[in-house]
């Protein structure tokens, strides 16, 4: 059954009018008609079952039952992630959301690559959560994974340390003595948050920062992986070592 995503402002009652991506991928893509079955969620774990009402610029769908999806995952991960290429961001929000990561914070670091523009990162950003928004559909995720506003990472490491964590990792290109797995067991671990670099990985400086707030620098082992790599790697390694995978 094809699925949809809708935001609460959008439902009066039983209806529902989609948004106009939603309602344009109906009309012009999928090509279904009125009466057609679908299934809604709304993001806070809601799933609905449903019938195409109504197709025109703004499609209207009843819906006809509902539950409610406990959430995804016992653990809650936050990934700092150091700003990428257009497409290898765009790739690794999307891998991120499939991944089952709960919050996304694109951090702009000294080695990212240009300079952020007000209009341009509000463009990336609604592309994001788009991305996002796809994501869930195709995986069947209920609760989308929260995207923060662009930080730089001296207010990335204030923001981080003012919320616990039982687990705060860095990974780190130099890092050679401590890996994941000397980090082992993590059996009462709940909460977790990750820095990832850009494409030119954390100066030494930036790592500093982080030791002296309580951040533990990790390898990824003797292999040079490509920053998109690195990223996707760690969050499906850390998320294995949780039992989460």
């Amino acid at each position: 059954m094809r699925r949809f995503f809708f935001r609460q402002e959008e439902r009066a009652g039983d209806q529902v009018i989609l948004s106009a991506s939603e309602s344009h991928h109906i009309r012009r893509v999928l090509r279904l008609r009125v009466g057609a079955k679908v299934e809604l969620f709304d993001g806070s774990g809601g799933v609905h079952q449903a019938e195409l009402m109504e197709i025109g610029e703004r499609v209207r769908v009843l819906i006809l039952s509902s539950a409610t999806i406990p959430a995804d995952d016992r653990i809650s991960i936050r990934v700092g992630q150091g700003l990428l290429k257009a497409k290898n961001m765009d790739t690794v929000v999307q891998k991120y959301t499939e991944l089952g990561v709960h919050c996304l914070i694109p951090v702009l670091s000294s080695r990212c690559q240009g300079r952020p523009d007000l209009t341009r990162e509000g463009k990336k950003r609604e592309r994001w959560l788009k991305i996002i928004d796809q994501s869930c559909k195709q995986c069947k995720r209920t609760r989308p994974m929260e995207l923060l506003e662009i930080m730089d990472f001296h207010q990335l490491t204030s923001f981080l340390d003012s919320g616990e964590a039982d687990l705060k990792i860095l990974f780190w290109e130099e890092e050679s003595a401590v890996s994941l797995h000397d980090l082992l067991p993590l059996r009462d671990v709940g909460r977790v948050q990750v820095l990832l670099g850009p494409e030119g990985g954390f100066s030494r400086e930036e790592v500093a920062m982080a030791r002296e707030a309580g951040w533990q620098t990790v390898s990824l082992g003797r292999r040079i992986l490509r920053a998109e790599t690195a990223a996707l790697a760690s969050v499906a390694i850390l998320q294995f070592l949780l039992g989460e995978i």
